[in-house]
């Protein structure tokens, strides 16, 4: 009788269980989804939940965490499967065979005051009593997980002050296997793909027991343009696009991750950046980079090489600054003193940094130029930019680079350039242009000079040498078949053209050595500005002293044709001013576009002081027959100061009293005749075609004064008006 009742006990007992454990998933269901609001301040729901108890087998169907509000879902998933072995616990084993997540959505939303997730931490951490760490003893148990894997997730992250969202979707997650407390490795697998195409997948292989690891991680064809709002929140730049590759490999230690090692390739295709005008700034069709290898606790970074493929920069010149440094003022204001000290700080704390690039290479660039500090902008392109150079190291003493560019489509620029990485005023440059068309720049002629280039090319070579700041450059520019237009206008009142025209050879070449000197430490210098007054003081030099170019181009001694001089009294045409009239003559073949003018100056008060004399002397001799004033100069004189009846007068002074004025303006005059057809008649018969031409100057000009007579000679350009270099005649 006993038994029955024990039996019927047990078996009623144990229906009981059997049915409380039907029922326990809908009582837990109930239960959870009625308290859930009290319990964590959100309402949970989903729709089954079912446990096979001798498989230990439990899966969750259709569950959803809402808001606070209980109408948004903050996170949802489809279904979840735990597959464990429940008897394994009692040998001190956590076992769970299988852990599978699919159609997890989450939504996070940010905002001025924290995210919409900050109220389940607050009650996470509200939850957590302190214990003592005495007490904690290790993990008893050991854990075995198997297949965890999550599939077709989609996570959201809003950003609800810009009311813009980044969506990764179709988040895959597996790890085959971890074992902890064990010498097994264990190894992690992830992928996701992002919403504008592209995808993220990372392995990852740890051994538990010593903590090494090894991670490959795959960013691939991430199209940045998705994340331009976000961006622009903290950094105020213009629109970018472009697509992103990053494969790095991982390898260090769990319990010191601070020490891992990377290395790898991250690589950016078609990139673009605009200015806030919505112009392109920037562009590179393809950057890849190739790590070596990066130890920040090290401090040691070292790049295999970096490619640049296909460069673009558009640059505009102001007044005062350029868009990129304004670009780059705007997005990165300069920081607060706080900010400055507090970046001293952190560098001195920093360990001695290494750096290495073994290649550079830079290729197909282009540079757009416009300057906008001229009246009309003035553009320019710099194409198929090539650069190359030696491997750079924080250890290196010196590095040398080789660059090579198209000048508007035509000309051709070679560089080198040499550089001493820890003094950056120490560097040599050398350069070469060839074939660079001179009309290229006349907007800058125009507006600086006045002067239209026609046409011409040129030829530039330079040595530059920085030494601490002290620039020693010598420069060597021929020019080509320069011709320019009319002036009109221009900042400056240079006489380009007639200098250019003087500096031709018989060939229509110029050939210029520009040096240049200079302290860049000094903030008042700059090498434009040294290059620029070096230019124009050799153009100025030139015009106002043509005699000495004119010279070497037919060999010739310059005072042979600077003037062709007399003395007073004087008319002879003499052999030596034959050959100076024969050298101008071979200038005028030798250069048929220049004017050659002989300018007569002479004191003519002087002169006219001697004629005086000659009269009066020639009326003593004429009143004996043995009398020679040139010789008998104690008897002229008292001749003279007797007719002249005043002894208090020079010599000359009486002699001009004497003689009679008319006659000596008559010889004067005479003789200005003289002189001037002599050279005249000599100029039409051996030169038939000459264009050479005797002036007379004006007898106030300043040049006169207290000068012997003398043709000076004028050059000039046949087009333009004679240039008197020194004052007015």
């Amino acid at each position: 009788m006993t038994k029955r009742i024990m039996l019927r006990i047990l078996i009623g007992f144990a229906g009981l269980l059997i049915i409380l454990l039907i029922f326990l998933p809908l009582i837990i269901r109930k239960v959870t989804i009625s308290n859930s609001k009290e319990w964590i301040g959100r309402s949970i729901t989903w729709e089954k939940f079912k446990v096979n108890y001798f498989t230990g087998t439990a899966k969750l169907i259709d569950f959803k965490l809402f808001e606070t509000n209980d109408t948004t879902v903050f996170i949802s998933f489809d279904t979840l499967i735990i597959d464990t072995e429940p008897y394994r616990y009692f040998n001190s084993e956590i076992v769970i065979e299988q852990f599978f997540l699919k159609g997890l959505t989450t939504h996070v939303e940010m905002n001025d005051s924290g995210f919409n997730f900050d109220d389940l931490l607050a009650l996470s951490q509200s939850d957590t009593t302190e214990v003592d760490k005495d007490t904690i003893s290790a993990p008893p148990y050991k854990m075995e997980f198997s297949n965890l894997e999550l599939k077709g997730a989609y996570f959201t992250v809003k950003d609800a002050t810009i009311d813009k969202q980044m969506e990764l979707s179709n988040f895959d997650f597996f790890v085959p296997y971890i074992a902890l407390n064990q010498a097994d490795k264990s190894e992690a697998g992830i992928r996701f793909d992002f919403k504008n195409g592209g995808y993220f997948q990372s392995d990852i292989d740890v051994n538990p027991t010593q903590g090494d690891f090894e991670a490959n991680v795959i960013l691939r064809e991430m199209d940045m343009a998705g994340y331009a709002d976000f961006v622009h929140k903290y950094i105020d730049i213009g629109d970018f696009r472009g697509l992103t590759d990053i494969e790095l490999n991982l390898h260090g230690n769990i319990h010191q991750p601070e020490k891992s090692i990377a290395s790898g390739s991250v690589t950016l295709h078609d990139f673009e950046l605009e200015d806030h005008k919505q112009k392109q700034l920037l562009g590179i069709k393809d950057l890849k980079v190739k790590l070596k290898e990066v130890d920040v606790d090290q401090s040691r970074f070292v790049i295999d090489s970096v490619l640049l493929s296909g460069p673009y920069v558009y640059f505009e010149l102001y007044d005062s600054t350029n868009n990129i440094v304004e670009y780059i003022e705007r997005a990165m204001p300069p920081p607060s003193d706080h900010d400055s000290l507090s970046a001293v700080g952190a560098e001195n704390e920093t360990a001695d940094l290494y750096y290495a690039l073994n290649a550079l290479i830079v290729d197909d660039g282009t540079v757009e130029i416009v300057d906008k500090r001229t009246g009309e902008p003035f553009k320019y392109n710099l194409s198929a930019l090539h650069l190359e150079t030696d491997s750079i190291s924080s250890t290196s003493s010196w590095v040398e680079s080789q660059s090579s560019m198209l000048l508007n489509q035509r000309g051709e620029l070679v560089a080198q350039v040499g550089i001493n990485p820890s003094n950056p005023m120490d560097v040599n440059i050398d350069y070469t242009i060839t074939d660079f068309m001179l009309s290229d720049l006349n907007i800058y002629s125009r507006h600086y000079m006045g002067f239209p280039i026609l046409y011409g090319d040129m030829y530039y070579k330079a040595h530059t040498e920085i030494a601490d700041g002290l620039i020693t450059s010598e420069n060597k520019l021929i020019i080509h078949n320069v011709e320019l237009g009319n002036k009109g206008g221009g900042l400056y009142d240079l006489p380009l053209k007639f200098a250019l025209f003087l500096l031709k050879d018989k060939d229509g070449v110029i050939t210029l050595d520009i040096p240049v000197r200079g302290d860049l430490k000094d903030p008042e210098v700059s090498v434009g500005k040294m290059v620029w007054n070096t230019f124009k003081n050799l153009i100025v030099k030139a015009a106002a002293a043509p005699v000495k170019l004119l010279s070497g181009l037919i060999g010739a001694d310059p005072k042979d044709i600077e003037a062709i001089e007399y003395d007073f009294m004087d008319t002879t045409f003499t052999e030596n001013r034959q050959k100076q009239l024969d050298l101008l003559l071979q200038l005028e073949q030798q250069k048929p576009a220049l004017e050659i003018e002989l300018v007569y100056f002479k004191d003519r008060i002087l002169e006219k002081r001697e004629i005086a004399m000659e009269v009066v002397g020639n009326m003593y001799d004429a009143k004996g027959n043995r009398r020679d004033h040139k010789t008998q100069k104690e008897e002229f004189e008292q001749f003279v100061f007797k007719e002249a009846a005043s002894d208090t007068l020079s010599i000359e002074d009486a002699c001009i009293q004497i003689a009679d004025p008319a006659a000596v303006d008559s010889i004067a005059v005479q003789l200005d005749r003289m002189r001037a057809d002599q050279l005249t008649n000599y100029l039409k018969i051996a030169g038939d075609s000459s264009e050479i031409f005797v002036v007379f100057s004006k007898p106030e000009a300043p040049k006169n004064l207290g000068s012997k007579p003398r043709f000076e000679v004028k050059y000039g350009m046949k087009e333009e008006k004679l240039l008197d270099n020194d004052q007015e005649q």
